[in-house]
């Protein structure tokens, strides 16, 4: 799956990085039916790119499913490869960790990480505060183990984020405890970061243009 260069040592690209921070939000490997990699969100865009550098890896096409759990259309691809699920699951310890190559890579390699995590399983949203004028805010929210180690990654290029927050259970007490960090917005722009996804990033771009309105 992942070439070598000439002097033998591993050579990861930004279309490898985006994958993993995809198979790290909301991406899952399981081998209920063979050695599956499959991804689900309600964003098509995210399932169309994660599904390509899949396909390009594995030299392999597999359909994008439009499936409707509760009514809610949402898209879902699988590919079945074994290399692909023991390098997914190998690097980052079953989804216990970020891959230590991200954590050693150039700012690039970093922002594709960052922008497939940001895509998944981050949020960003606008609205009016109390003297009108149009305020937004950006996050993350996971229950993964890796959450401080996100943080660090995103303190060490620059970006400013709030203390890690326990999440409320809504469904039972037995629910998998869930964090939430806050991102300041004007450090995650200044520092290069974006989505990939349309929905999320035609806010971000909104954000950018509204300077007056821009939170701090």
């Amino acid at each position: 799956m992942i070439a070598d260069n000439q002097a033998g040592k591993i050579q990861y690209d930004k279309d490898k990085a985006y994958l993993f921070g995809a198979y790290l939000g909301d991406g899952c490997c399981s081998k209920y039916s063979g050695y599956c990699f499959r991804i689900v969100s309600g964003d098509k865009d995210i399932i169309e790119r994660t599904s390509l550098i899949v396909e390009q890896l594995i030299r392999k096409k597999s359909k994008i499913r439009e499936i409707k759990p509760n009514n809610t259309l949402l898209f879902d691809f699988q590919a079945f490869n074994k290399d692909l699920f023991m390098t997914l699951t190998s690097l980052t310890d079953k989804k216990s960790k970020i891959p230590e190559f991200i954590l050693g890579s150039d700012k690039e390699i970093v922002l594709e990480f960052v922008a497939a995590l940001m895509d998944t399983d981050g949020y960003i949203s606008a609205g009016i505060n109390k003297f009108g004028q149009q305020r937004f805010s950006l996050g993350f929210v996971n229950s993964a183990e890796w959450m401080d180690q996100f943080i660090s990654l995103l303190r060490n290029f620059g970006v400013k984020v709030g203390k890690k927050t326990l999440k409320g259970k809504f469904r039972s007490v037995n629910e998998k405890d869930c964090y939430q960090i806050n991102i300041n917005l004007r450090s995650f722009v200044e520092h290069g970061f974006y989505f990939y996804c349309q929905r999320k990033q035609s806010l971000l771009e909104r954000y950018k243009t509204n300077v007056k309105y821009q939170s701090y």
